[in-house]
């Protein structure tokens, strides 16, 4: 139900968060009153049809030019169908805050982020110096980039900065998808950025002050945000490591389909692939697990190599990774680093219509996060 115009004058609101992923559209809807205190209010899903977004970006036919021929769906028409379907689910009043994210990892369509320090001397101006500074660093040096940046802090003539950069092509594409479908976003941004905002925005005043590395484990990609002194401090996606990784492994050395294999890690159950000894299952995970923790390292290393950058204190998994059995001991066994899931719904409050009495299950829960985060933000 939309919010009336008193409570609009006192300061309620509602705030949407759209994650557009490979494998599904996520979409919470958050209410703050005026006071601050936030309770989501609606959360659901829909499956994004197969090859309709790769890298990022969504597929589209190279030219609309076939007269007189029927013409066959491409990923925007698919996905503009799958996107339809929410929306007639969960209508989205005029006076709502949107905030959508995409899943923009390595490669194409990727978004490039940065922690850099920049020289600015006294009476310069800043604005220029940090861009031209960043567009003077490989790889946001490329021309077809929109570059942003945030400045962290100023010491002296010292500005520590986030930059922000992505490809001009795959903003466009999905600005434009969101107006076709009559979305007027407040924000866009990326479900990394979304993540990280669900866990600094509902985790406890001690867990904000850890280094923590917060990875996000999707279908087809990972990425990886740090938090450092309660802020934010870098971002980093990974070439390889994802759920198809380990469920490509898994479907070869146990005979098994990718379809069990998902359902096994949804209901976090061994036992849904039938046939096969636990301690066979177990050990074959452990195999799978191995190309994913090489990425994990690697982000790790990547973090560690930043001069300002301080030991990691935990490590945190989001995304559907979060629910594959026996995957987080594995992780902590082999980093020697406090590791558990980000699992936001567990401190922020629900409607009961929502979640019901038994409450959000940890997968989903982790699946939801980064549209929860999105729609965190109050504008």
């Amino acid at each position: 139900m939309a919010l009336g115009l008193i409570a609009r004058i006192r300061g309620e609101r509602e705030t949407v968060g759209i994650d557009v992923g490979h494998y599904s559209i996520k979409y919470v809807k958050v209410y703050h009153d005026a006071n601050g205190k936030r309770i989501v209010r609606d959360i659901d899903l829909e499956p994004v049809p197969a090859g309709s977004i790769i890298n990022g970006l969504i597929q589209r036919r190279e030219s609309d030019d076939m007269a007189g021929e029927k013409k066959e769906k491409d990923g925007f028409d698919m996905l503009g169908e799958a996107f339809s379907k929410l929306m007639l689910r969960h209508p989205i009043d005029e006076n709502v805050d949107v905030v959508a994210s995409v899943n923009c990892g390595a490669g194409e369509g990727g978004v490039l982020v940065d922690h850099m320090s920049i020289k600015v001397p006294k009476n310069g101006n800043e604005e220029a110096i940090i861009v031209q500074t960043a567009q003077s660093r490989p790889p946001f040096d490329d021309q077809d980039n929109v570059l942003d940046y945030e400045v962290v802090s100023r010491e002296g003539d010292e500005v520590k900065v986030n930059v922000v950069a992505a490809k001009s092509s795959m903003l466009d594409s999905w600005a434009q998808f969101f107006t076709r479908k009559g979305i007027k976003l407040s924000a866009l941004d990326v479900d990394i950025f979304g993540l990280l905002n669900s866990f600094v925005a509902t985790a406890s005043e001690e867990d904000r002050k850890k280094t923590t590395a917060i990875f996000n484990i999707g279908d087809n990609k990972m990425s990886v945000g740090f938090i450092q002194d309660g802020k934010f401090h870098s971002v980093r996606s990974m070439n390889g490591g994802s759920l198809n990784v380990i469920i490509n492994k898994l479907s070869s050395s146990l005979d098994a389909t990718p379809e069990k294999c998902h359902e096994m890690f949804e209901k976090n159950d061994l036992k849904v692939i039938e046939g096969v000894a636990i301690s066979v299952l177990e050990d074959a995970m452990k195999v799978a697990f191995e190309e994913l923790m090489s990425q994990i390292t690697f982000g790790i290393r990547y973090f560690s190599s930043a001069e300002d950058a301080r030991p990691l204190e935990k490590i945190l998994i989001g995304g559907g990774g979060a629910a594959v059995p026996g995957l987080l001991e594995y992780i902590a066994e082999k980093t020697g680093i406090e590791t558990d899931t980000v699992n936001p719904f567990r401190s922020v409050e629900c409607d009961s219509s929502v979640v019901g009495t038994e409450g959000i299950s940890i997968a989903l829960s982790n699946i939801y996060a980064p549209a929860l985060g999105l729609a965190m933000r109050k504008f």
